[in-house]
């Protein structure tokens, strides 16, 4: 649907380049986010960095700053099917029906499943399924093995964070990952900060555990670059889903 279009950009040729990923210098950045690069770094990328997604982390609580979520830059989901996210390419009519029926691109549906399970189907968990959300987002509160089911959940869910704040991608899409901001009664009724993965809180409630979450969605899957693959090295919390050896998530 037009209205919820992003500015597509065709990431062509990718070169790994000391520790950063450089793409068609023709590109440019998303004039919107603040700390964008061309070239994707540990910490930044054309959506912006991970200092400005990550706003009052290493303070007194997230405050996610606005970035329109139809300004957000991204490949398209033929070049993304060609690279990154194969694996994604046979869920293709679920993306479609889901985010037609929900006003959302459904290549960022496909980004999301990425993040979320790698594109399984089969994935576990209390969040099953590709896109990870609980039963609440489903026909009648009931979660069901349908795939269609499973995203047309995940884009119900992704829609209400939208609606609830205003368009506000980076606040809506950390929300997607359980990230939550002064009010929710956790973390001393605080928002979420960089110690509390690791706190006895956090452990406890098993989420969120991944502070890189935004860079590696926005900054990762968005252009195509696999986090969990040969870019590995996208986020700088280095995120392993262990608090061993003074990790912080």
């Amino acid at each position: 649907m037009a209205q919820y279009a992003t500015h597509y950009l065709i990431l062509a040729t990718i070169i790994r380049l000391a520790g950063a990923q450089s793409v068609d210098p023709g590109i440019g950045i998303n004039p919107e986010a603040q700390g964008a690069t061309e070239d994707v770094t540990p910490g930044a990328g054309p959506n912006g960095s991970e200092d400005w997604f990550n706003t009052g982390l290493d303070g007194d609580g997230w405050n996610p700053p606005f970035l329109n979520f139809t300004t957000l830059y991204h490949i398209n989901r033929p070049a993304f099917y060609a690279g990154a996210g194969s694996s994604c390419e046979q869920y293709d009519s679920y993306f479609q029906i889901g985010g037609d029926s929900h006003g959302i691109d459904p290549t960022i549906l496909a980004f999301i499943a990425m993040q979320e399970s790698s594109c399984q189907a089969d994935a576990g968990g209390p969040t099953p399924g590709l896109m990870q959300v609980s039963c609440d987002n489903y026909p009648n509160g009931v979660c069901t093995d349908s795939i269609q089911d499973n995203v047309n959940a995940g884009a119900n869910y992704l829609r209400s964070q939208l609606d609830q704040y205003g368009n506000n991608a980076i606040a809506a899409i950390g929300s997607y990952n359980g990230w939550f901001m002064a009010g929710s009664g956790l973390n001393s009724n605080k928002g979420l900060t960089d110690d509390y993965p690791c706190s006895a809180e956090g452990q406890s409630n098993g989420e969120p555990q991944n502070l890189d979450y935004l860079q590696q969605t926005l900054n990762g899957w968005f252009t195509g670059l696999n986090p969990y693959g040969d870019q590995s090295w996208i986020g700088t919390y280095r995120c392993q889903g262990s608090c061993s050896n003074g990790a912080l998530c």
